[in-house]
């Protein structure tokens, strides 16, 4: 999205998850009550929760200070500089939070070249929507607009800018502040649907003896 920032990139990244939480809410109340009833009890309430509430916002940093304080032992040890795993997430929006939420500025050293870099030289303006019961549902980023800055960043991490001349070029020649980000089809299912294995919301056949796809 062109001229857009991190900013808008998780306000636009929020809408889009509740408009389809609201949407089904409101048009496929048969399937709901069908899924609360035989799947997981607490569906309708949290999709109504995740459709009314505002998600909360959440730097990187400030995540790995409130997981070190909440005296929970989890089985990965919290180390700044890593990224969050499973249990830390669902600590966050399950028990914590007990409500979306979006994690955002990571450190630089964990995320892909293209990434913004922050003004303190220390994080990049990326970030993550994490769902209850399901962990991680968006990923995605301000792009680096500024060639130089994008240069420095793929000798930084070992890329060829001779390979690469051709995504160098379109900010050579002129480029604006964007931004993007990607949603977990599959995972917006299981958190549709209270399903908590993802091979079973994959959109395709799975019997015995077919491995066509």
């Amino acid at each position: 999205m062109a001229f857009c920032d991190l900013s808008e990139n998780m306000d636009l990244a929020e809408e889009i998850i509740k408009y389809l939480t609201q949407f089904v809410v409101k048009n496929c109340s048969d399937d709901l009550e069908l899924f609360t009833r035989f799947v997981d009890k607490a569906l309708t309430s949290r999709l109504k929760n995740t459709a009314e509430a505002a998600f909360e916002r959440l730097p990187y940093s400030d995540a790995i200070e409130l997981l070190k304080n909440s005296k929970k032992k989890f089985e990965f040890e919290i180390t700044f500089g890593e990224d969050l795993q499973s249990e830390h997430e669902k600590f966050l929006t399950e028990t914590y939070f007990k409500k979306p939420l979006i994690i955002y500025d990571y450190p630089r050293n964990i995320k892909p070249f293209y990434m913004r870099l922050n003004d303190d030289q220390k994080t990049v303006a990326a970030m993550d929507v994490l769902l209850p019961e399901v962990g991680e549902i968006i990923g995605g980023s301000q792009r680096e607009e500024r060639l130089a800055v994008l240069q420095e960043r793929m000798a930084e991490t070992g890329l060829s800018t001779q390979e690469y001349w051709w995504y160098l070029d379109s900010r050579r020649f002129g480029s604006a502040p964007h931004s993007g980000f990607g949603l977990g089809f599959e995972r917006m299912i299981m958190f549709l649907t209270g399903i908590n294995n993802i091979r079973d919301v994959i959109p395709f056949p799975r019997t015995p003896k077919q491995i066509d796809f």
